[in-house]
């Protein structure tokens, strides 16, 4: 993350800016005013011009380093009412139920971590922590919910919202029954004091200041409505602030400071208007949380079937070996299997014969990221789009699949695999003879007395390099299939941080590496041209290609869904004929195990989720738990259920 560091120069820079801020104002506090509201955008001239511009972080009237305070940004309440009347809201009322209806409140869910978090704060350093994401979604609530697949906003602090004409400007109204967890209302204010936070630099992590600082600093037109502008036309910056902006309560951090939170909140938390409130933290083991019985949204559609267990407990332990016999122990209710071997070979042991534990494969369609041998296109010999096919026709990838992994992956096609954005792709599969054609077009047709390739006197050799002694083995089939060819590939193990400092260098003919899957791609910093040549960006590959290059620029500018889904299949279409990468594989399913007392939904987990959907959408089941006790007192057998759920890909398309 890059550091954000101020500059002062003295007289030349904020002292002379702030003398001619003190002058602007003592012109234009006395001259007249003119407001315009138009469409739910602010006009003004004169001291209103100033006054609606005095919303960032040193807006008359907030004291330096202080959480809240100057609300409403110097706007009067007259105009304030006359920008809401303007607002055009729109809501949700009619969304599917995010969780099973018929799911019941009650019982405790018991959970394993690996690493206990560094802090119980869920802003600031070291929390950026998987586990905390997770806690910060059971404490704290966003603005919006939202369902990416299909794509829709549905109520959640907010019960209605708004953008502006300008697309810059968004307007939430918050649900008057919202409530922090000590009972007094949530406020638009909250939101204001929220961003003081995370946009200050005491809280330590210029990551999350940066990203916060995309917007201006909001501003409360009344208690329930309040205003935000992005400081870019972008169309990701509404869903991000919608659903990605964590609100806190201004009647706690008005009286505190920036520093003063990362102090006093490191091993508490502030109140919380969610579903759950903190309940004890025992160091380094266990940190659980009740559900709130005053939960304001209970009776919410937002809230029906989810949230259903009165305690979550996070139990931690380092070894992941030892988490597993734990699980069998009955120590954990559950777990993810991430391990082929051991869903394939591990799983049947006599509890889940006994049907006292259950499996499940979950189908679903949460996006994956790209993995494989990627292809630097700036110098031979990947510059020829027919070596970078022979390549790919040369990666055994089902012999793998099938020999190693146990046949539970898939063959990877797209760059947006498992997502609404897969193309018309090539799908390519092991073919030497294919390989073997497209090597002699390219000028390939000579070896020498090592068998290697020859071109211009040159022998086609190679070096991957890699990190992970685990990978060798997929590595050196790859090397002995292309050896079979005429390309000879020297395999080096060098360090994770060599490994980053090469790839960023682009000192590599091709290399290999993972990169995560978003549900809302950004293609721009990967495959656009104007990346290709700077060094440690995103395109790796160095591909130019002006179709490429405008779709991306109208992706960016696109606010319509739908519209943004097509262009991204054609963006993959050409991406992957154009063979940047030789693909993996990826895994289709999500495999869990766990103990036979809970209500699942019909998909299990949420259609783009992955195994922590489960504190949110399982119930305990009292009637099962009951006949699991008896099952285990008696050690007679229960029913096994079906283990491939394919919900997802069948019933909910």
């Amino acid at each position: 993350m890059n550091q954000h560091f101020e500059h002062d120069p003295g007289w030349t820079g904020w002292k002379s800016a702030v003398l001619m801020g003190i002058l602007l104002y003592a012109l234009f506090r006395f001259l007249p005013i003119k407001v315009e509201v138009t469409g739910g955008a602010l006009v003004a001239g004169g001291p209103m011009m100033a006054q609606a511009g005095a919303t960032g972080a040193n807006a008359e009237g907030k004291k330096s380093g202080s959480l809240g305070g100057d609300y409403f940004g110097g706007l009067d309440e007259e105009v304030r009412e006359e920008m809401i009347e303007e607002i055009e809201w729109e809501t949700n009322g009619d969304f599917p139920f995010p969780g099973d209806p018929d799911a019941k409140k009650g019982g405790k869910f018991r959970m394993a971590g690996s690493n206990f978090v560094p802090t119980l704060r869920t802003e600031g350093k070291d929390a950026s922590d998987a586990q905390l994401t997770m806690i910060q979604g059971l404490v704290y609530q966003t603005l919006l919910s939202l369902n990416s697949d299909p794509f829709y906003y549905y109520p959640s602090i907010a019960d209605k919202w708004a953008i502006g004409e300008d697309k810059q400007t968004y307007y939430y109204h918050i649900n008057e029954l919202a409530k922090w967890a000590d009972g007094k209302p949530m406020r638009a204010q909250d939101v204001v004091a929220t961003y003081d936070l995370v946009t200050s630099k005491d809280i330590q992590a210029p990551g999350t200041s940066e990203l916060w600082k995309k917007f201006e600093r909001p501003v409360a037109l009344s208690d329930n409505v309040v205003m935000v502008k992005s400081k870019e036309l972008q169309w990701r910056n509404h869903i991000t602030f919608s659903s990605s902006f964590y609100v806190y309560p201004s009647h706690v951090l008005e009286k505190i400071t920036a520093k003063k939170y990362m102090k006093k909140y490191n091993w508490k938390m502030l109140v919380g208007s969610g579903p759950y409130t903190f309940d004890k933290v025992v160091k380094p083991k266990k940190i659980s949380f009740k559900r709130r019985a005053n939960f304001w949204g209970a009776d919410e559609r937002e809230f029906t079937g989810v949230y259903n267990f009165d305690i979550i407990e996070f139990l931690f332990v380092k070894d992941p070996e030892l988490v597993y016999e734990k699980f069998k122990a009955g120590e954990f209710d559950f777990m993810p299997i991430y391990r082929s071997a051991r869903w394939v070979k591990e799983t049947n042991f006599d509890k889940v014969q006994k049907g006292w534990v259950q499996k499940k494969k979950v189908f679903n369609r949460n996006p994956q990221g790209r993995q494989g041998f990627h292809f630097n296109m700036r110098d031979e010999p990947f510059n020829d789009v027919k070596i970078r096919k022979a390549f790919a026709f040369l990666w055994n990838r089902g012999l793998l699949m099938e020999q190693i992994m146990f046949n539970e992956y898939g063959y990877m096609d797209s760059f947006f695999q498992n997502s609404p954005h897969m193309g018309d792709t090539p799908n390519v599969r092991y073919n030497p003879d294919t390989a073997r054609e497209l090597l002699a077009e390219a000028g390939w047709t000579e070896r020498n007395d090592e068998g290697v390739l020859v071109k211009d006197g040159k022998p086609f050799e190679l070096e991957l390099t890699y990190y992970n002694k685990w990978s060798e083995k997929f590595y050196t089939v790859y090397q002995e299939d292309l050896m079979k060819v005429g390309v000879k590939l020297n395999l080096k193990q060098i360090t994770w941080a060599t490994h980053i400092k090469r790839n960023n260098e682009r000192n590599f003919k091709l290399t290999a590496g993972a990169y995560v899957g978003l549900t809302f791609p950004n293609p721009e910093s990967t495959f656009h041209s104007k990346f290709a040549d700077q060094k440690a960006s995103g395109n790796m590959y160095g591909i130019k290609n002006k179709r490429v290059d405008e779709i991306i620029e109208a992706y960016n500018d696109e606010f319509d869904y739908e519209k943004r889904v097509e262009l991204l299949k054609e963006l993959d279409t050409i991406l992957t004929n154009l063979h940047l990468m030789a693909f993996d594989w990826y895994a289709p399913a999500e495999r869990l195990i766990y103990w036979n007392k809970f209500g699942l939904p019909k998909g299990v987990i949420s259609k783009t989720g992955d195994y922590r959907d489960a504190p949110v959408y399982w119930w305990y089941d009292e009637y099962k738990a009951k006949a699991l006790e008896k099952a285990m007192a008696n050690d007679t057998s229960l029913p096994i259920t079906k283990v491939d759920n394919k919900f997802w890909i069948e019933e909910g398309k």
